[in-house]
């Protein structure tokens, strides 16, 4: 199966995969991202995920490490997606037009900055109830 694009959308669980050393997912978080250079992927991200990030690697591990994370992402060439008003409606919408409570306000931004990007894979080791036609980064095999 050959992909078409060469952007994806990560969300804060794989940062914090690829941080934390005992994180269960650690292997393969350095896999993507080992991947995502050899393979010159273009790679997006949000404020909101930054924030959630760093707060899950300030409150789970050190206030330190959370700081470099964050220098770290500012000389990184991450692309950072910065939401518009429409954006925000857009991800009120899609929660309140989804038929189960899965979907959560973090995740539906993400994946209405990732359609309106035109980015059509979004990296992530949390759920992600499937929007606009997404899909889950999966290496291949």
């Amino acid at each position: 199966m050959a992909i078409l694009s060469k952007k994806v959308y990560l969300d804060s669980s794989v940062f914090v995969a690829f941080i934390d050393r005992a994180h269960i997912k650690y292997d393969q978080a350095t896999a993507y991202f080992r991947y995502f250079a050899l393979e010159e992927y273009q790679l997006f991200s949000d404020p909101y995920t930054l924030i959630d990030a760093y707060n899950r690697l300030y409150n789970d591990i050190s206030p330190s490490l959370a700081k470099d994370f964050m220098r770290v992402m500012a000389l990184s060439n991450i692309t950072m997606v910065y939401p518009e008003e429409s954006d925000v409606k857009n991800a009120l919408k899609a929660i309140v037009n989804f038929k189960t409570t899965d979907l959560t306000y973090p995740k539906a931004l993400l994946s209405v900055l990732a359609n309106r990007r035109g980015v059509p894979q979004i990296c992530s080791f949390d759920y992600m109830p499937a929007l606009f036609g997404l899909s889950m980064f999966y290496l291949p095999i």
